[in-house]
């Protein structure tokens, strides 16, 4: 019990420090901030665990008799259920606890703002843009929204987490509590799956009928059933999401042709669904199956997960919703049980090979995927200039916080920790994912949210690279320069004040104009190095927040914005703006015509003999010449300031008397510096 308390404790901790970090993100103005901030926190969670498809900030509150409360909202194109959420954050003091009789009081105001959005009465929410945007949209929307639920989000503990149940304007409301403990839950590994617990003789009043394959092999054991479409439809709408945790398209949208197919044949033919379908795969913990009757039938099953088929069981979900009659359907399942130990090696193959109507590639299979323990691998070996600092890859959400308790477990060992690894240097996958995908010219992507994002990214990086391609140390410091520009975007964004709910959004058209323009000169090479951008970059995304804000605004016109940012139209038209550059271009943009004769591309036939002759040129200069050449450099306008922290790292080796030699990459900054030096007469012309 003493260990559950202090786990629980540090969970505590890191949701309080994710909070303090969120609350520095949101946009200037946001109303409710710390919940809000909680919100985005506890969402990320949510999404992560495959709990919460995806949200939009609206955060909300009035005054009076009949008040109303909300901070996010959530209405999936292929759902017909609103998602509500609403919350409060506590800050700590050691006894967060949350009465019961405050969460009703929450739900009941988070209720009201449905209500008020549906009925029209948007008057209460002038001035607050992004909560009067969701009012219309959930009006806009009202007639495919059946039912609702409200998410209470708290980092306080619960005791009764029960709330009952209310009709408002013809729909059922539900409400749900998340609380420190059950969100704690849910993060871990295994939580969510041993949640779901199949009992047919329960659903069905018997158990259902198999074949089972024999002799089974020693490491697993699979059956084939035929399960009837009420069935399904009774699954998902208990379980949702979580019946997909191995399957991370899930999170996408239903929108290609096979799904459109497959809701033609459930309307038109549904009897013929089971010869037309490929049915679904499907993974348990546990299985437990005998004799009933002289037939082999499956009894009750734990731990269910469908890891090829989401798209089939949502679509006979949504079709109970369009009141699509489905007494005549059944679908296929090929049921494999899976030693624990072996679930991480078997479950991508078998939802890679077992999909044939939409294939699923290895990539979107992403929790333990090799693209990102290689990158986790790279953040811990690749060091910045300098040696004295690193980046942290968050592969696992709250891993960072998670080391910083357990590394730095002195007040000293955290002081060394945070010099070693700083909160701004930290990436997680969906952080990563944003800015490549920015830079990959999809905001529109982008702006669909993180989860979907993601997904969309993994998907992304199959496209680009070859199967057997891994990230290296020059993959990860173009990533990082990539999320160094990013932030100085979104930077430039929040200097401008637009009051604008779009921020996110916003930044990532910045960026996508920025390589769309430019990106064929991008030198990342240059960003890593400094570790931050230049001012003359900095500048010209500063000029560039207004003009793209703008072209938004009015190419959406009477449109939901937020939506409208999710369109490849609104990315069309950022394209088409024309926007300043200085010229010369920053110096992280070097178009080969623009370099002296002497610095080589790296990568060129000749580049290896040019920079090592660079090389030698930097080491012709002892220490106390080198100290000479940065006095001089600190105060001269001829020199850029990429340039000078590069000489000033070379100036080090040299005073250790090149103990170590500087890489191609710095040896062409520096012999930049030693001829500037030597034209100003600072050292004898050679």
């Amino acid at each position: 019990m003493l260990l559950e308390e202090q786990l629980l404790a540090e969970f505590a901790a890191r949701i309080h420090a994710e909070v303090k970090d969120a609350l520095a993100e949101l946009e200037p103005g946001t109303p409710l901030p710390e919940d809000s901030a909680l919100a985005e926190t506890v969402l990320g969670y949510l999404e992560e665990a495959g709990l919460v498809a995806e949200h939009d900030l609206c955060p909300h509150e009035d005054t009076g008799q009949r008040r109303s409360r909300v901070l996010a909202y959530a209405l999936p194109d292929d759902s017909s259920r609103l998602e509500l959420f609403t919350g409060i954050y506590l800050p700590p003091n050691g006894s967060e606890a949350l009465p019961p009789a405050e969460v009703r009081r929450l739900t009941g105001w988070a209720a009201r703002f449905f209500e008020y959005a549906v009925k029209g009465d948007h008057g209460r929410f002038a001035g607050n843009d992004p909560a009067l945007r969701a009012a219309q949209r959930i009006r806009a929307e009202a007639t495919r929204i059946e039912d609702v639920r409200v998410h209470v989000l708290t980092n306080a503990v619960v005791r009764d987490r029960a709330v009952a149940g209310i009709s408002v304007e013809g729909r059922e409301v539900e409400f749900s509590v998340w609380d420190l403990e059950r969100l704690h839950r849910a993060t871990g590994e295994e939580v969510a799956r041993e949640r779901i617990e199949i009992d047919f003789r329960k659903l069905l009043g018997r158990p259902i009928s198999c074949l089972e394959m024999k002799p089974p092999p020693a490491e697993y054991q699979t059956f084939l059933l035929v399960l009837p479409g009420e069935l399904i439809y009774r699954l998902y709408e208990e379980y949702g999401a979580r019946l997909f945790e191995f399957n991370v398209r899930s999170f996408l949208q239903a929108r290609g042709n096979v799904n459109k197919g497959i809701r033609d044949t459930i309307r038109k033919e549904p009897e013929r669904f089971l010869a037309y379908n490929n049915g679904l795969t499907a993974t348990a913990d546990e299985i437990e199956a005998g004799l009933w009757n002289g037939e082999t039938v499956i009894h009750r099953l734990r731990g269910l997960q469908i890891v090829n088929g989401a798209q089939t069981t949502a679509s006979i979900h949504r079709a109970v919703k369009e009141k699509f009659p489905i007494d005549r359907l059944a679908v296929a399942m090929k049921l494999t049980r899976v030693e624990p130990s072996k679930l991480d090696e078997f479950v991508p193959l078998i939802a890679r090979f077992a999909n044939t109507q939409n294939p699923v590639q290895v990539a979107d299979l992403s929790a333990n995927n090799a693209f990102h323990i290689r990158v986790e691998q790279l953040a811990g070996d690749v060091w910045c200039p300098g040696e004295e600092s690193r980046w942290f890859y968050e592969r696992a959400r709250g891993a960072y916080e998670v080391a910083r308790a357990r590394l730095g477990s002195t007040p000293a060992k955290r002081r060394d920790f945070d010099e070693e690894i700083p909160k701004s240097q930290v990436l997680n996958k969906t952080d990563l994912a944003r800015y490549l995908m920015s830079w990959w010219q999809r905001p529109d992507l982008v702006s669909r949210g993180p989860q979907k994002n993601f997904s969309l990214f993994m998907s992304e990086l199959h496209e680009r690279y070859p199967v057997e391609w891994t990230p290296d140390a020059d993959f990860f410091k173009a990533a990082v320069a990539t999320a160094l520009v990013f932030k100085a975007a979104r930077a430039a964004v929040t200097r401008a004040k637009l009051q604008s709910a779009i921020g996110q959004q916003l930044t990532a058209y910045i960026v996508a104009k920025l390589s769309f323009d430019h990106g064929q000169a991008f030198d990342p090479d240059f960003v890593w190095e400094t570790q931050e951008v230049s001012s003359a970059l900095v500048a010209s995304l500063e000029a560039w927040v207004l003009p793209i804000h703008t072209e938004i605004l009015t190419t959406a016109g009477q449109r939901n914005i937020g939506e409208w940012c999710k369109k490849d139209a609104c990315s069309e038209g950022v394209k088409g703006l024309a926007l300043p550059m200085p010229s010369p271009l920053p110096p992280e943009f070097r178009p080969a015509e623009d370099r002296e004769s002497e610095v080589l591309i790296p990568g060129t036939a000749t580049s290896d003999a040019g920079g090592s002759g660079l090389i030698d040129a930097c080491c012709q200069l002892d220490g106390p010449a080198w100290a000479n050449v940065m006095v001089w450099a600190a105060t001269s306008s001829g020199v850029t300031e990429f340039d000078r922290r590069v000489a000033h790292t070379v100036m080090g080796y040299a005073l250790q008397a090149w103990s170590k030699r500087p890489s191609e990459k710095q040896a062409i900054c520096a012999v930049r510096v030693i001829r500037a030096a030597r034209h100003a007469g600072v050292i004898p012309l050679a």
